[in-house]
């Protein structure tokens, strides 16, 4: 299970969260944002998209201690949803929509079950 966007394997808690959702290793993921950028999207053409977990990371941010008055870093959980990419591309379609450089290659074994492709954009 990975970040189609950037090509990153998730981890930890996040790999069971997509498991307990019904996925496995050939499922890929992105966030809205990322999803938009990577397609080349004003963001319209994927509405109807629905989020299919919501994963967490660990960042740091800089805090000041009220004890000490220093400047320190504490780790910080941040949330956030995830899309499936052959979900994404079947709402494009739906959405009458699907980027040019996507056209080639489409297969059934690629997109899942679909109504058929029109793609007169």
């Amino acid at each position: 299970m990975n970040n189609f966007t950037t090509n990153t394997e998730y981890t930890g808690s996040n790999i069971t969260t997509l498991e307990d959702a019904g996925f496995d290793e050939s499922n890929e993921f992105a966030t809205f944002k990322q999803a938009v950028k990577f397609f080349h999207l004003t963001g319209k053409e994927l509405k109807g998209a629905k989020s299919v977990a919501r994963l967490m990371k660990i960042v740091i941010k800089k805090q000041i201690n009220k004890k000490t008055g220093q400047l320190e870093d504490k780790k910080v959980p941040i949330t956030f949803a995830v899309f499936e990419k052959k979900e994404l591309l079947n709402v494009m379609i739906s959405n009458n929509f699907l980027p040019t450089d996507f056209h080639m290659g489409l297969t059934k074994d690629t997109l899942g079950d679909c109504s058929p492709m029109n793609l007169n954009k």
